[in-house]
């Protein structure tokens, strides 16, 4: 056995109640995490060619829940759990997608001696899975269905015999003892209800948010999976370890407290360093930036003013009610985080527009143009849309749609389908009410940070990767192109090209070295490389790594060969994104992903599509200068898109008529037998 693996990965079939086990080291070439999840479902799921991979709540849909290498081993912030399969949220097709969540429940897994547990088929009651060291059982949750989400997770913690609190004494398990409380991902009633919008909730507030995964939950009658461990992980160098760890905290710029009010306890992730969870509320959890201003009143000139007690007291409550309903307060959007000025946006609220917009945002300003309403053409009951702004409006919402009662029904679907279904899809996505850049996805920054909106486009979702956001941020101390040189050193295997970070969007310079060119297509292909090792496979969380001003990627492979005792250089780490990220290709591929198909919403390509940025914004290249520029202005080409896919396509091995991997290509990763099947079923690249 590998150091760093438990060994083995659970497979449970709810259809057959059959449970079997995987062997990681089948799997191992693909790193861990999501990279084991990708692999897996291409063998259980695309490989036998039994469907068509196009309906998420098909019982074939296969759900991998895996952890990396990194996690039980105190490696600050790699303890996440990924989850893969095909997403019920994106549109207009379900598409393969992932999501991944912090926590504790990914180091505990590996205490329990799995790398993850592979989900089949259909339960045909509900049923809840519990995981104990070596036993793994299909349990009745008859009992459990239709609870939220903190009650779902005490009850299974009091059966399974999670009585103490932080430690507080031992429990016998088995012929071992633990301090340990069973750690446990479920869904409340939004998930049940089959919806779009469901998230997967372990403790409090830490979620799966993106894809719609609790929805998968709801189809395959799964209530939630618990585990309990008492094992250990061994490594390959302990030591090795804990100096990184110790060099890390002392010189490595460590950020803490990011998200925590400042009245919060001092909770963490497991393992992590930033302590930015509380410790007081339920299971040491606590709901992000997106979750915690999800009662937010668009009027307002900036959210992070002073709120009265009783503000911050209903905030709290509405973010609470969204994770106990377990809906995502990413697919449940508002408004976001910050609302800006954005020259050319729909004069709605006051001419301010969120930089993150969903469907609270769109149902309002259907409201507001006497579109939805009492009575109206799309009819609002249940829904109190004069009370919009407050905290009962929330809790109006999350019961209308988890009971798909009147217009909670449509909601149910997301934002997209609702649009659809009301006959405003196309008019709404012209005029940028509806702010989803790509395959139905909320936008997040997704320009002038350019990368991001590619990120969308190509398939992998909201990156919500901020490591090139803030690094190529305004500089102190240096001039903008010294900056970037620096930068670009570290940019392995396409080092040293500066012009990767010229956001220049107009003129010939956006095609010779701008967001168009060749240049940008190696800074996109470089953060999904990244992405998908270090975030989505050794699952680093993306607010703990990279810090590309400073330590990355030097404290990465530090912690990697520490644990695993790999002899990997930092290119050969990311030779394994690139393989995982082809072969998440050929799996959209499978279900019918071509380059027709990878376009932007039209408001993407005119004024208005740009948004807010940060840290002095993104640096641009014109007339042999740069300048560090906010880019409010800034929308994109169609032209352009479309010549950068084609260098896109060419960088990554995919042909350019259909963005299709090429049989050189994958057999370069030694993914011949993806490349025999895809040649078999007329989908291989020319």
């Amino acid at each position: 056995m590998s150091y760093g693996y438990a060994g083995k990965i659970a497979r449970v079939n709810l259809s057959t109640k059959e449970v079997t086990t995987i062997e990681t080291a089948r799997y191992e070439e693909f790193g861990g995490g999501y990279g084991m999840g990708a692999a897996i479902f291409w063998d259980l799921a695309v490989a036998p060619g039994e469907w068509d991979l196009k309906d998420a709540f098909d019982p074939r849909n296969v759900l991998p829940i895996m952890v990396g290498p990194l996690a039980g081993t105190g490696v600050p912030g790699a303890g996440r759990t990924s989850v893969c399969g095909i997403s019920p949220e994106t549109f207009p097709t379900c598409e393969f997608w992932r999501t991944n969540f912090g926590g504790r429940f990914g180091t505990m897994m590996k205490l329990a001696g799995w790398d993850g547990v592979v989900v089949e088929g259909k339960a045909d009651q509900p049923v809840w899975i519990n995981i104990i060291n070596d036993q793994v059982k299909i349990e009745s949750a008859a009992d459990l269905w239709g609870r939220d989400t903190w009650e779902t997770q005490g009850r299974i913690a009091n059966m399974v015999g999670g009585r103490v609190r932080f430690g507080e004494e031992w429990m016998q398990l088995g012929d071992t003892y633990t301090t340990g409380i069973p750690q446990i991902v479920c869904i409340g009633p939004v998930g049940e209800a089959r919806s779009r919008l469901a998230a997967l909730i372990t403790g409090s507030g830490v979620s799966g948010r993106i894809g719609g995964f609790g929805a998968v939950f709801g189809a395959k009658n799964l209530k939630a999976v618990s585990v309990l461990g008492s094992g250990t992980v061994k490594m390959a160098d302990a030591k090795a370890l804990l100096d990184a760890r110790i060099w890390q905290m002392t010189g490595g710029g460590l950020v803490t407290g990011s998200f925590a009010p400042a009245s919060a306890g001092s909770g963490s992730c497991h393992p992590c360093l930033r302590a930015d969870r509380r410790r007081n509320v339920y299971h040491a959890g606590e709901t992000m930036c997106v979750d915690q201003h999800w009662l937010a009143n668009p009027e307002e000139q900036s959210l992070r003013g002073a709120q009265s007690a009783q503000a911050a007291s209903e905030a709290e409550l509405a973010s609470q009610a969204l994770m106990k309903y377990g809906a995502s307060g990413w697919s449940a959007h508002f408004l976001g985080l910050f609302i800006s000025d954005i020259p050319g946006a729909p004069d709605f609220f006051n001419k301010k527009v969120p930089v993150e917009t969903g469907i609270g945002w769109y149902i309002r300003y259907l409201y507001r143009i006497g579109e939805l309403g009492p009575g109206k053409r799309i009819d609002s009951a249940p829904l109190p849309m004069e009370q919009w702004g407050e905290l009962s409006f929330r809790l109006a919402f999350l019961d209308a749609i988890s009971k798909r009662v009147g217009i909670g029904d449509a909601l149910a679907e997301g934002c997209m389908r609702a649009a659809q279904r009301w006959g405003r899809l196309e008019q709404d996505l012209e005029s940028g009410a509806l702010r989803f850049p790509a395959w139905g996805a909320t936008g997040h920054w997704t320009l002038p940070s350019a990368e991001w909106a590619y990120n969308y486009l190509l398939g992998a979702g909201d990156p919500s990767w901020h490591g090139l956001v803030t690094a190529v941020g305004k500089p102190r101390g240096k001039t903008t192109e010294e900056a970037l040189i620096e930068l670009a050193k570290k940019m392995v295997p396409y080092e040293n090209d500066i012009f990767m970070f010229n956001y220049a969007w107009k003129g010939e310079e956006a095609w010779k070295t701008g967001l168009y060119s060749p240049h940008k297509a190696k800074e996109v292909a470089w953060s999904r490389h990244y992405a998908t090792f270090w975030n989505e496979s050794m699952a680093f969380c993306e607010m703990f790594l990279p810090n590309l001003e400073t330590i990355s990627p030097e404290i990465e492979m530090k912690y990697y060969t520490a644990v695993t005792g790999k002899k990997d250089t930092f290119a050969d780490t990311m030779r394994i994104g690139q393989k995982t990220w082809t072969l998440e290709r050929a799996i959209r591929v499978m279900h019918g992903r071509d380059r027709k198909a990878e376009v932007f919403a039209p408001f993407m390509y005119r004024p208005g599509a740009s948004g807010m940025t940060f840290w002095g914004g993104v640096p641009i290249y014109e007339n042999g200068k740069w300048r560090h520029d906010e880019a409010p202005d800034m929308y994109l080409d169609k032209q352009g898109v479309e010549d950068f896919k084609t260098h896109y396509y060419q960088l990554e091995g995919w042909d350019k008529e259909n963005g299709w991997p090429t049989r050189r290509t994958l057999e370069s990763y030694g993914l011949k037998r993806v490349a025999d099947i895809m040649a078999e079923r007329g989908k291989l690249g020319s």
